[in-house]
């Protein structure tokens, strides 16, 4: 059954898109609010509901007095925003892709549980893909995705790039928060020959919890040449 998606969830994702694909450029003010209702056809309630997530999602600054702006999401993957890997790589100019995907139904590590709050023994839909930067390899990525919240996605496999977008676009999920632990590692035999790199070629190692609005709905485990990607964090006072 394919799930309502809220007006604003639609408004959100267009706009979105729009500063993706540089309609709204980088520093630019977006158009005024009664502009936005008249453009998408909705009511304010709707625009202003799409422009809280997008400046929880770092993408605009809202300004009162000033108009809202169209901030710079692009370079690195900045830890401060929900931004996916392919969503960073695209921002930089790069053309992303993905390979071998491949979306089955599992029961995963006791921690991927613990972390989706489901108990022992449940099965959740995970997807593994090798993702290419203008066609080469640069990242391994395995997700795993409560069931019950993207019903019909085992014959989604290759019909999408980001699965942040997909999740927007199609189910209507709202990414609200995430949480990383990013460490390094050495490239094994199989990483490597994979990733087309050298064994023992540095990898990033990143862990993620994503939530919407409060509940945890996905972990990922992605594996990056390190010599093809950063991370940002900003950091932000001192400890009293």
């Amino acid at each position: 059954m394919k799930k309502r998606i809220p007006a604003y969830m639609k408004v959100y994702t267009q706009i979105k898109g729009m500063i993706l694909d540089d309609t709204y450029p980088i520093g630019s003010l977006m158009p005024t609010e009664p502009d936005l209702c008249q453009q998408f056809q909705v009511s304010r309630t709707t625009i202003r509901k799409a422009m809280e997530l997008l400046e929880q999602g770092g993408f605009i600054r809202i300004q009162q007095g000033r108009g809202t702006e169209v901030l710079d999401y692009r370079t690195t993957q900045k830890l401060n925003i929900v931004s996916s890997f392919t969503e960073t790589l695209e921002s930089k100019g790069y053309k992303v892709s993905s390979k071998s995907m491949h979306i089955d139904m599992v029961v995963p590590p006791n921690n991927v549980l613990d972390d989706l709050n489901l108990p022992a023994e449940t099965q959740v839909v995970r997807i593994q893909r090798i993702q290419l930067a203008n066609g080469k390899p640069v990242a391994l990525m395995t997700n795993y995705v409560v069931p019950d919240l993207v019903p019909g996605i085992l014959a989604d496999a290759g019909t999408f790039v980001s699965l942040y977008q997909h999740l927007e676009t199609k189910y209507g999920i709202v990414l609200t928060d995430a949480r990383d632990n990013i460490k390094a590692k050495a490239a094994d035999f199989l990483e490597s020959e994979l990733l087309q790199i050298p064994t023992g070629s540095p990898l990033l190692v990143d862990r993620r919890i994503t939530f919407s609005q409060g509940r945890p709905i996905e972990v990922v485990i992605m594996l990056v040449d390190a010599s093809k990607y950063e991370f940002s964090v900003n950091l932000t006072g001192r400890p009293t």
